[in-house]
């Protein structure tokens, strides 16, 4: 049985991008007020890594910018909504490919595959 850890990553986009999303967010819905966006990881091992194997993922999947970690409810926030972007099911994506050979190459043989996904922190 394989094991699926889930490891929040660095900001997905620039302060202009997320400013950009925002401005077409609020086109369709004007109670948008902020938007974050963080890159998640998703290694499937087969089975669950020990301190060090963990460890060593963390830091190879610690890229970029730090993310603005989501606050929900901060002040004057009335309700916030998460949107997790992820490729679909049954496709591996070029970066996934490239991330699991260089992890593999770290001797992390357990590794049966690494994923990267986009979640978006809507609040209103």
């Amino acid at each position: 049985m394989s094991h699926v850890l889930q490891l929040r990553g660095a900001c997905a986009l620039s302060a202009f991008r997320l400013a950009k999303l925002v401005a077409s967010l609020k086109r369709v819905a004007p109670a948008v007020e902020r938007v974050v966006a963080e890159y998640w990881h998703f290694v499937e091992m087969d089975q669950a890594p020990g301190v060090e194997a963990r460890a060593l993922l963390e830091r190879l999947l610690d890229f970029g910018a730090p993310a603005a970690r989501h606050a929900p409810m901060e002040a004057g926030v009335r309700s916030s909504q998460q949107f997790l972007v992820v490729p679909r099911i049954g496709t591996i994506s070029p970066w996934s490919s490239k991330a699991t050979d260089i992890v593999r190459n770290c001797a992390l043989d357990g590794v049966l595959r690494v994923e990267r996904g986009c979640a978006y922190f809507v609040e209103h």
